[in-house]
């Protein structure tokens, strides 16, 4: 026969025996014969039980009455299924023979799976095994008038399954998301051609939130601006994309500098507990400790101090003590008093501000919290942290950031993620 490079796989049935004892058999011989001439595969997979092997015998019969020879082995074999009705054993023999011609490394082949003949279960399980692999799946289709397709009217229909691969593509997509994989996202985005999916309002989203985790406000806002709240793929999360909008509209284009370092200090504390979430507690840490800092320079800046160049006179004029003050001279550099968080905190104090009167109660614990954190991988050690070590920290910089400002509580639930509901039922769609 004629070849391609083509494996077909066909479900063997026995066909409708309403007249004689292998009727039944000689007229789905023909139809199978039918396919097989009209694709011209290089081979033929038969899936078959002890009892319709006997339909393939008549197929080798209509080659030979074409003068054309089938040849077992050669041009096709066997592969037996005796538990016809159940599903999981059809799905794994057509399983297994799939690996069988994907990891042949001598020949790339393409398979179609044919799955009309057969019983339900067979034909069921087979679609379901080509859809999941991405195989060509096709049908017999044709004349019903006797209510089979009539022999000599058969229509091969190839099973165009994107809408199907595209609505997998929008579950991974969701989960992806809620696991903060943006980029997984995006590229899983660029795939998906059914045009009743709002891809480039899944696009920006997805873009969105990217920027967002790698702290770029700008972009961040630009695309999430670009999203249609209003489509139906985001009827879940639209009232929490409007808090994200409005949080990121704040930073982005406040006029007021302590609201938009309160609503960045809480983008902060939420990008260390996503990381947590992903057991990349040095990475969660490293984080909170910014988060520690930039909560001491937002207090600072009430003050019109500014850490990286304290001025002094403004220190005197606030009364601080002349000790304290021979403290901060001795951190000097290039002309400037430069001092960092510990010394953030204690000049806070020196202050009076209840920021500072915390770090000092708290001394000894956040000096041992911020000593594991020196010492973590991502800092200037080698130890790696727990997630003992994340939450206590945590506990102190969500302490702190409470008593920063009153809104706070606003602020860290405004910024936190919007996450998809994963319990929707993908088949209303």
């Amino acid at each position: 026969m004629k070849r391609k490079d083509i494996i077909l796989f066909m479900i063997v049935g026995t066909g409708v025996n309403s007249k004689s004892g292998d009727e039944g058999f000689r007229l789905l011989a023909q139809k199978l014969y039918s396919t097989i001439t009209k694709i011209y595969p290089n081979h033929v997979v038969f899936f078959a039980s002890d009892r319709s092997k006997e339909t393939i015998g008549y197929i080798e019969e209509l080659f030979e009455n074409d003068n054309d020879e089938f040849i077992f082995e050669e041009d096709y074999h066997i592969v037996p299924i005796d538990a016809i009705d159940d599903f999981n054993t059809c799905f794994e023999v057509f399983e297994s023979k799939i690996w069988e011609f994907d990891m042949d490394i001598t020949k790339e082949y393409q398979i179609i799976m044919d799955y009309t003949s057969g019983t339900k279960t067979m034909s069921a399980a087979m679609a379901c095994c080509g859809m999941f692999y991405n195989k060509d799946l096709i049908s017999v289709g044709g004349d019903r008038t006797t209510g089979e397709v009539s022999v000599g009217t058969e229509i091969i229909n190839y099973q165009n399954l994107y809408k199907i691969y595209d609505r997998f593509a929008v579950i991974r997509i969701r989960h992806n998301f809620n696991a903060n994989r943006f980029m997984a996202c995006i590229e899983t985005l660029k795939r998906i051609v059914d045009l009743n999916i709002e891809k480039e309002s899944f696009l920006n989203l997805c873009k969105a939130y990217y920027y967002w985790d790698n702290m770029d406000f700008e972009n961040a806002y630009s695309f999430l601006t670009k999203v249609n709240i209003n489509q139906r793929h985001f009827i879940e999360i639209a009232v929490k994309l409007k808090k994200n909008l409005n949080a990121l509209g704040i930073i982005v284009n406040s006029k007021s500098e302590n609201l938009k370092n309160c609503y960045a200090l809480a983008s902060l504390i939420n990008n260390s507990k996503r990381r947590a979430a992903e057991y990349k507690y040095d990475d969660a840490i490293a984080r909170l400790y910014r988060s520690f800092e930039l909560i001491a320079q937002i207090k600072l800046s009430k003050y019109n101090l500014v850490s990286s160049d304290i001025d002094m006179n403004l220190l005197l004029e606030k009364n601080v003590s002349e000790d304290f003050i021979r403290y901060l001279e001795k951190m000097e550099e290039d002309g400037k008093i430069k001092i960092g968080l510990t010394a953030d905190f204690l000049l806070l104090n020196e202050l009076g501000d209840d920021l500072g009167k915390y770090y000092k109660e708290h001394e000894n614990k956040i000096k041992d919290l911020t000593h594991k954190r020196n010492n973590s991988v991502l800092a200037h050690g080698l130890e790696s942290q727990s997630q003992k070590d994340f939450e206590n920290f945590l506990n102190v910089v969500v302490d702190l950031a409470l008593k920063l400002d009153k809104d706070m509580n606003k602020f860290l639930n405004e910024t936190e993620f919007s996450k998809f509901d994963l319990k929707l039922k993908y088949n209303q769609f």
